[in-house]
Order: C-alpha cells, then sequence, then structure tokens
C-alpha cells in the first residue's frame, strides 16, 4: 500500500456536487499511420499490453475509518478495462465545438471513487476522419508532471509502437486491508505527528530568516510588506462556480512565441504570460470589468526531482505572479510580466518547496473535509476576495513526433480543474513546433471562453509586431 500525502489529499476533499478533482487530457490522432482502426478495443488492448508500467491506473482508493488519517492506495484486484476505456462518436460534422462540449460534459461528470480513479474515452467521428482520447485521471494520484509521465509510456516515437516487454514475474493484486488494519494504521499515523510537527516549526522558522536575509528584507521591508494592499481583484468569475463546465482549445507556433522571445530577450514563459494577460485585458474591456490593478494568476510549478521523475503523486508547489492587464501596451505588458515572473521565482526559490508539503500532512482528512464542504455550502468564493484570479499552467513537451498505438499524434490540449473563487484555468502543453492551449471555465462565468483562444492568437501577434 501507498499513503497519499497531504497535497493529494486536497485533491479529494476540494471535490463537491460543482467541484471534481481530475485533470484531464485530450490528444488528436491521425489514424492514417496505424495499422488497425483506432477505436475502443484498439486502445483498450494497447493499454493492457502497458498496464503494467502504469501503477496509477492500477490504484484504487482505501479511506481510513472515520477519516483519522489520509487515505492509502491499493492495486485493486478487479481491474476492468472493460470499464475504464470507452468508446463513442460525435454526430457529423465532428466539428471542434462538437468536440469541445463533448469533453466538457465528460470532464464535469466524477469519477467513481469505488474504482481506480481514471477512465478513458475514444472519440471518433471528428472532421478529416481524426480521432481524439480523452483520459480523466485524479488529481490526487498525478501532477501534471507525473501525469507527463504516464502519457510517456502510453506514446512511442515508432510507429510500429511494439508492446513493452512483459513483467518479470506474475504481478498479483494486493489483498485489501480490513478496517481493523487500516483503523490501526491510521493511529499509528497520528502518534507519529508530535515529533514530525516540531521538526516542522523549526523548519519554518530557519526557513523565514534566510528568506528574509536572502530578498534583503529588513523590518522597514516587512512592514511595507504587511501595510501594502492584498489580494486579487474580484472579478465576474471569481465565485461560486455551477456544475458545468466548458472547454475551448487552439494553438500556436512555438517558432512564433521563440521568435518574440528572442526579440525581447526573455523567456518563452514570459511570452507566454503576457499573451494571457492581454487576452484577459480584451476579455475584461469587452465584459467592462478591466480593473485598475493587475489580475493575479497562480502558476503551479514542479519541485518533483530528476530521481522523482518515475513517481507517481503530487510534487508541486505554487507562485503568484501579476499579469499585468493595466497595462495597454503589449511591450510594456511583456516586459512587466517578466520582470513580475523574476520576482516571483527569487521569492519562491527563498523558501524551501517542501514546507508547503509537509503542513498539508498534518490536518486529519475528516477535518478537512468538513471545513472544505462548510466553506462550500456557505459559498465562501462569494464573499472573501480571491488570493488569485486564475491559474496559468505551462507544460514542456516533446519536440519529436509521437505515436499512439500506431496513430500520429497531432495535437495534444489539456483539460484541468476549476474551484470556487477560479472559474477560469489556462493550462497550455508544447508539442513539436506548436503550443496546445485548453481553457477551462463555466457556461455561467465565462459563457465566451471561445473568445479568449481568439485573443491570445490576437496578442502574440500584437506582439510580434512590437
Amino acid at each position: 500500500m501507498r499513503q497519499l500525502t497531504g497535497v493529494d489529499t486536497t485533491f479529494l476533499h476540494m471535490e463537491n456536487a460543482r467541484t471534481y478533482g481530475h485533470v484531464n487530457g485530450v490528444v488528436v490522432l491521425d489514424p492514417s499511420t496505424a495499422d488497425r482502426p483506432i477505436n475502443a478495443d484498439t486502445i483498450r488492448d494497447y493499454v493492457a499490453d502497458r498496464i503494467h508500467l502504469l501503477e496509477p491506473l492500477r490504484w484504487r482508493l482505501v479511506e481510513v475509518p472515520l477519516g483519522i488519517d489520509r487515505p492509502y492506495w491499493v492495486d485493486d484486484p478487479d481491474l476492468d478495462l472493460n470499464f475504464h476505456v470507452r468508446g463513442i462518436a460525435l454526430p457529423a460534422p465532428g466539428s471542434d465545438r462538437q468536440l469541445a462540449d463533448q469533453v466538457a460534459r465528460l470532464a464535469a461528470r466524477h469519477l467513481d471513487r469505488s474504482k481506480p480513479l481514471w477512465e478513458l474515452y475514444v472519440i471518433e467521428g471528428l472532421e478529416g476522419g481524426k480521432v481524439a482520447v480523452m483520459t480523466k485521471l485524479h488529481h490526487a494520484a498525478v501532477d501534471g508532471k507525473a501525469g507527463m509521465q504516464i502519457m510517456s509510456t502510453l506514446l512511442s516515437t515508432d510507429p510500429a509502437c511494439p508492446p513493452p516487454a512483459p513483467p518479470a514475474k506474475e504481478t498479483t493484486a494486493e489483498k485489501d486491508p480490513t478496517p481493523v488494519e487500516m483503523w490501526g494504521r491510521g493511529w499509528l499515523g497520528l502518534m507519529s505527528r508530535p515529533e514530525q510537527a516540531a521538526r516542522l516549526w523549526l523548519d519554518t522558522v530557519k526557513a523565514g530568516i534566510k528568506m528574509a536575509s536572502e530578498l534583503g528584507f529588513g523590518v522597514g521591508e516587512w512592514k511595507k510588506v504587511l501595510r501594502s494592499p492584498g489580494g486579487a481583484p474580484r472579478l465576474s468569475f471569481n465565485t461560486t462556480l455551477g456544475a458545468q463546465r466548458n472547454w475551448a482549445f487552439g494553438s500556436v507556433a512555438l517558432s512564433d512565441v521563440k521568435k518574440v522571445k528572442d526579440a525581447h530577450g526573455c523567456t518563452l514563459n514570459d511570452v507566454v504570460m503576457a499573451m494571457c494577460a492581454g487576452a484577459l485585458r480584451r476579455w475584461l474591456l469587452d465584459h467592462d470589468e478591466l480593473p485598475d490593478k493587475p489580475l493575479l494568476a497562480m502558476v503551479p510549478v514542479s519541485i518533483r526531482k530528476a530521481e522523482q521523475a518515475a513517481n507517481a503523486g503530487n510534487q508541486v508547489s505554487a507562485m503568484v505572479s501579476p499579469l499585468a492587464t493595466n497595462l495597454a501596451d503589449p511591450a510594456a505588458r511583456l516586459q512587466a510580466v517578466s520582470e513580475a515572473m523574476v520576482a516571483a521565482k527569487e521569492q519562491h526559490a527563498a523558501l524551501p518547496a517542501h514546507l508547503l508539503q509537509d503542513f498539508s500532512q498534518f490536518a486529519a482528512p475528516a477535518a478537512a473535509q468538513l471545513v472544505a464542504d462548510t466553506a462550500a455550502n456557505l459559498r465562501w468564493a462569494d464573499r472573501v476576495a480571491p488570493p488569485f484570479n486564475l491559474v496559468v499552467s505551462n507544460v514542456p513537451g516533446p519536440r519529436e513526433s509521437l505515436y499512439y498505438a500506431g496513430a500520429l499524434l497531432e495535437a495534444n490540449y489539456p483539460v484541468s480543474i476549476i474551484s470556487d473563487g477560479m472559474g477560469l484555468n489556462i493550462t497550455l502543453q508544447s508539442y513539436r513546433d506548436r503550443i496546445d492551449f485548453g481553457l477551462v471555465g463555466t457556461p455561467e462565468l465565462v459563457p465566451d471562453i471561445w473568445n479568449l483562444i481568439t485573443f491570445l492568437r490576437d496578442e502574440l501577434e500584437l506582439l510580434q509586431s512590437a
């Protein structure tokens, strides 16, 4: 058995009737390069040949009685790929909007916690004979980089996609632990907390002193920080969510983004953040709600070390950075975003990344779940200023062509998570010479989400002109 970390468990706590904790991805395939038709049967067989290499796809959740400790993963003795791999088809003509609507409906459905927390949909009927494969996988089991590791097992640079070697020995599913055993594990976990807590607080004090020193903060500077107004400006999508989702996707040429990067002497991620800032500024102007202060974006940061590359679970932290939506000039926005990202990285680097992970270990799941449910029922997002307005996440991907069951992978679009108070998520992944965007919102809060895709492309053109 493998116990979930505190960060893993938060993605279980966040779920309610309106919010899910799984991440999704949609790859678009050209089946003309494959030897077999790309349908649910083909993909099911393909996954079956590799399931011994895909640990998170075999895990099922086991709770500790009364929620006194974090849950565990156990290998499911009854893994049924017929349940997890499903086939559907779009009606003609199979347009991008039809695909997006279908993906949004599937994303809004919660995963069954009595089974391993993943589903895979093979979506046929796309225009041009293309096929899409949508993967749903709970964030409690993987972060962005761990998800990419799973995809790397399913994808190949060889169009023949030869099956991997079988396991050296027959794998046997773990026996389900009894409630008494889980009760005992829970109490042992509780008994180890005082020593861990003392060590954590000592580390925190040391880290705070070190961070103040490295950032050059004296007493006067800390007073300025404490007096400065905090929080993000409240926007129409920073409120309580509905249960439905909408999704829009699109791509830009990676080479065009690199040209802007080289011309302005910044990073590729700076250009992407500036594109998002410009697109959001235009959307806010259209909705007559552009605030005087810049929007704040939460930017996930992987803290996964090289030796943890194959590990599942979450090794992720975050930093918050202004998006300069208050500036009208595209070049000025890019410069401001670049400077803000440098400052955010310095602050993030000054605080040990493990502290957030360690603090999250201490909340008993039952208490944390009660707090999460109470906050959702009280609609806290309608009352409290948001700490940030949206998430912008950039996941780097491979440059070479990849194949899925022999079909050429043409695009890889993310479908991420939103929650109360944060009704918009912009996630992007690079692949070959393109950057694929996936935007998630709700029809009530961002009904014109496709406009943002247009604005992102327009913003890149403005940056090229600048």
